[in-house]
């Protein structure tokens, strides 16, 4: 399983890579789907949901959920992958990232400022990709 933050919006995120999947000719499955996480206020652990834009990719037999968490002021999308395929998962972010209008660990000073510039997604974004990517 490779989780990666993105530095886009889940809904564009998801838009690129859907048309990066029709541009390959994958033969996939999308549906949207609910998934929980917790978010801390003051002291106090709260759960929110968040809307998930999952990707089942026959060809490679890969499943991808892109969701973006609002863990204060700002939103942090992400991008799971999961399935066996280390390779083609890799090669895969490499398209999807060439695709994207910048690099996805390439945040604005706004979002750093807007997430808080040591927040959970931002920092090490770019140490995290290019750890998948090798």
């Amino acid at each position: 399983m490779v989780k990666l933050p993105v530095c886009f919006e889940s809904k564009s995120t998801a838009t690129v890579f859907r048309s990066l999947l029709d541009e390959l000719k994958y033969k996939y499955k999308r549906t949207n789907v609910n998934r929980s996480y917790t978010s801390i206020a003051i002291v106090i652990a709260m759960e929110k949901t968040a809307l998930v834009y999952r990707y089942e990719i026959h060809d490679i037999a890969v499943v991808i959920d892109i969701w973006e968490e609002k863990p204060g002021s700002g939103k942090v999308t992400y991008i799971e992958m999961r399935g066996d395929e280390n390779e083609k998962i890799s090669n895969l972010l490499k398209q999807f990232s060439e695709k994207l209008p910048r690099k996805p660990w390439e945040y604005t000073v706004g979002q750093k400022l807007r997430n808080g510039w040591f927040s959970q997604g931002i920092m090490g974004a770019k140490k995290s990709w290019m750890k998948v990517m090798k």
